[in-house]
């Protein structure tokens, strides 16, 4: 584990603040769930450097604001930008399989492309209904891989080379399928409530942009249903059932 977090320490240091999160799919796809359901306590899993937290912090005051992340670089720095804002979101090192949190605990989770890169995706589903309140209710973006980035996998297991999904080599990369995920909250006993896909990654080819290979969003509702299925990046939105 020690390695595992020395390696996201050192790939936290290598990237860029995001000045406006919503730029990202996975991150505006969160905020129009957040903004029309989150009230109370809310916890970011998976935080990073805290963009979209202390965005979120400064775009809706009245929400009380957790996030934890794996790297302790990547807190050090969310800690520092928040200081300079005078946040008070509270900031804190936490393992997604095992959060050191109290059970019912939040009325809203979001996690934001992490589950992907943790070693036992059920744990982290599991740890998601545990610090939810019953009746909380929860949104999970990840990867899903049923498109062109398959081809990337080919090459990736053929080659024996660390996949690379466009971000760089992080020290670790589930590979999901969209229905895969689904399971893994619904396991969990979380209810997975709607979905949301986007960013369609068509083809990969030698050369060639993959934006030229891909399509960002469709304009038409049938377009957006039929393609759904191949989206790369999906969004789940859901509650923890009342008990």
């Amino acid at each position: 584990m020690s390695d595992a977090r020395e390696a996201y320490d050192a790939w936290h240091r290598q990237r860029a603040a995001a000045a406006d999160p919503l730029a990202f799919p996975w991150y505006a796809s969160a905020f129009a769930d957040i903004d029309k359901n989150a009230r109370g306590r809310l916890l970011e899993v998976g935080c990073g450097r805290g963009d979209f937290a202390i965005w979120l912090a400064r775009t809706m005051p009245h929400l009380d604001i957790a996030a934890v992340d794996f790297s302790g670089a990547a807190i050090e720095l969310a800690r520092s930008r928040a200081a300079a804002e005078k946040s008070n979101i509270i900031f804190s090192i936490g393992d997604a399989e095992r959060l050191e949190l109290p059970d019912r605990s939040f009325d809203y989770v979001v996690s934001c492309e992490c589950i992907e890169h943790v070693e036992h995706p059920a744990a982290a589903a599991r740890e998601i209904r545990r610090v939810l309140k019953p009746g909380g209710r929860f949104c999970l973006t990840t990867e899903n891989y049923f498109n062109g980035m398959l081809i990337a996998w080919l090459n990736s297991w053929a080659t024996r080379q660390r996949f690379d999904s466009g971000a760089g080599v992080q020290p670790r990369e589930n590979f999901f399928l969209f229905w895969r995920v689904r399971r893994y909250l619904q396991d969990a006993g979380l209810a997975v409530d709607r979905t949301e896909s986007c960013h369609y990654q068509w083809l990969l080819l030698p050369g060639v942009d993959p934006a030229r290979l891909c399509t960002r969003t469709f304009s038409s509702a049938w377009a957006s249903a039929l393609a759904k299925p191949f989206g790369r990046h999906f969004s789940f939105f859901g509650h923890r059932p009342p008990e």
